[in-house]
């Protein structure tokens, strides 16, 4: 019997056993990812009742979080610092940008005002999805690399169920959709945690000229550089799109009760949310490639499935599968990149790959506008998944990188 549990639980479980040092940094990240997924998830998940408050139509409201994501360009010299004079303090930076923004947001009266303290926060998440899994790559056992960064992307997706949660909260009416964005101050409490706790990495050594920009957009490292960049955006066109106009969809279009939209995007996300450590377990098992393309399909048919049915069952099972394929890719796509890429440029290369997926979720946004408002939000849905299928095969063109010395980085292993 118990044999037969530990084979059901085994692709749950890491391929090797965690060290006392891999728990403790795998703790402090997870505790500034819930941070993270609470601040970011705000503008989605209470989206009906923000865009009443600031007046603004679904097109309106797609623009206005488009352009906040794309001013998140900011995020970059972040990166390059993290390459240039370590990765702990640029973090720590951009953690103060989440909450600062993500708070500041709620006490906004106009919506350039919302709009651009969203931006701020924008910029934080761009630097931290970057730096965070730098610094987990960096300072994690080899073998389990990829199931550590796992608890990243778990972190991230319990504060966004934590701020679907408090939708509630915003559905009072008059000034109520701001209690949910003001909850992001609670950050601040956990600020000073993070300045004790987050260490430097284990490899990085102080290199004041560090790696150079024209290193990754022209040089040996282009090719890797701008497949990884081109995956991403793709992908995050899509998602950004789905997630934003989720309960948009359920609430408005379906006809669903707040209170249901709630529990139906709470359970299916949660089960699917073993896809995180599913998707560690296969990585560091399987590979980073394979793992990355199952999760990329897999995400697409659920995100396809949720704005062309109606059926509540077939809508839950729809939220679990694409819940899954998002979360599995987290740790694949994450440890992938970190794995493809010199010590010198590492950061500025994974801080840049999250802008650059920000700012395809942003033109996923501002497309939004013409085509939500001309085609409808399905028919939006079903453009931007062409887009998560040419990442799919433009991931299989990257090396696998299963079990890369990051001090030995080569860029001529195919």
């Amino acid at each position: 019997m118990l044999r037969a549990i530990r084979r059901v639980l085994e692709p749950l479980m890491p391929v090797e056993h965690f060290t006392r040092n891999d728990r403790r940094i795998v703790f402090v990240i997870w505790v500034a990812g819930v941070v993270q997924g609470f601040a970011q998830a705000q503008a989605s998940a209470s989206l009906p009742f923000t865009r009443a408050g600031l007046g603004l139509s679904e097109g309106e409201m797609s623009l206005l979080l488009g352009i906040a994501r794309l001013a998140a360009f900011a995020a970059l010299p972040l990166g390059w610092l993290g390459d240039h004079s370590g990765r702990r303090k640029p973090f720590l930076w951009a953690m103060t940008l989440i909450v600062v923004g993500g708070s500041f947001a709620g006490l906004m009266s106009e919506a350039w005002q919302f709009g651009l303290f969203h931006a701020v926060l924008r910029t934080g998440t761009a630097a931290v999805s970057g730096l965070a899994i730098v610094l987990l790559a960096e300072n994690t056992s080899l073998r389990i690399r990829a199931y550590a960064i796992s608890f990243y992307g778990a972190a991230v997706s319990f504060g966004s169920g934590l701020a679907l949660m408090a939708i509630p909260f915003a559905d009072g009416g008059g000034q109520s959709w701001r209690i949910p964005h003001l909850l992001t101050a609670l950050g601040f409490l956990v600020l000073p945690f993070l300045v004790k706790n987050v260490p430097e990495s284990e490899i990085y050594i102080e290199q004041p000229e560090g790696g150079h920009w024209r290193e990754l957009v022209s040089g040996v490292w282009a090719p890797r550089f701008w497949v990884v960049i081109s995956v991403g955006f793709l992908a995050s066109a899509f998602g950004a799109v789905g997630a934003a106009f989720s309960t948009e969809r359920l609430i408005t279009q379906v006809g669903l009760s707040t209170g249901n939209t709630v529990i139906i995007l709470l359970v299916g996300g949660t089960i699917g949310g073993i896809g995180f450590f599913v998707g560690g377990h296969l990585a560091d098992a399987w590979g980073r490639r394979l793992t990355s393309v199952i999760s990329l399909l897999l995400a697409l048919a659920g995100g396809i499935t949720l704005y062309s049915v109606t059926s509540v069952p077939l809508i839950l099972l729809a939220v679990m599968v694409s819940a899954f394929g998002t979360f599995a890719f987290v740790p694949a796509a994450g440890s992938h990149r970190a794995e493809l890429f010199p010590t010198t440029l590492r950061s500025s290369a994974n801080t840049a790959a999250s802008n650059l997926a920000l700012v395809g979720s942003a033109l996923g946004l501002i497309v939004g506008i013409y085509t939500i408002d001309t085609f409808g939000l399905t028919n939006t849905i079903l453009i931007l998944g062409v887009g998560v299928a040419i990442s799919a095969g433009l991931t299989l063109l990257l090396p696998e990188t299963r079990g890369q010395d990051l001090t030995a980085i080569s860029a001529d292993r195919r």
